[in-house]
């Protein structure tokens, strides 16, 4: 898991960015197939069955939640431990499932402390009716609803309306 930045080869990167309900995964690296493998494990093993949203040449992102997270991180870790050691857990009890459960809440425990902010959820450039994820591609218009400055004028009519009713 390497990657270039000014012709220097480093680890490819993933980073995590919880948004309460649903999260972000970066995948940071140089290396096209690296990069694609890398969805392609999160899409297989139920990570994402979304789209590898492209911020950059080198860095992309996919949608997710934690549920989700940790469902990827126990099957990835099940497949990567039967495939490297197929006979290493024949006989054993409990078979390779408990190591996949610790190498798995590691593996996800580490993605975990890698949190950085890359994506913008601020109310001015994100509208929730689009989707969980997806940018308003439009500029806003007018002013921000506030709701204590209409409750206030609602209380005005209604008191003003309410006076002339009853003479």
């Amino acid at each position: 898991m390497l990657y270039c930045i000014n012709n220097e080869r480093k680890a490819m990167k993933l980073i995590y960015q919880p948004l309460g309900t649903s999260s972000l995964v970066g995948i940071e690296t140089n290396d096209e197939t690296e990069r694609d493998q890398q969805y392609w494990s999160f899409w297989n093993h139920g990570a994402t069955s979304g789209k590898l949203h492209e911020m950059s040449d080198t860095f992309h992102y996919i949608t997710t939640s934690e549920e989700k997270l940790e469902s990827y991180f126990l099957n990835s870790s099940l497949h990567l431990l039967l495939n490297k050691f197929p006979e290493k857990y024949k006989g054993e009890k409990g078979g390779v499932m408990q190591a996949a459960k610790e190498l798995a809440k590691r593996r996800f425990d580490e993605l975990k402390e890698n949190t950085e902010v890359f994506y913008s959820t601020k109310l001015h450039d994100y509208d929730y009716s689009v989707a969980k994820t997806e940018p308003v591609d439009h500029e806003r218009v007018g002013h921000t609803n506030d709701e204590e400055e209409w409750k206030g004028k609602a209380h005005e009519v209604l008191a003003s309306t309410s006076a002339k009713r009853l003479g």
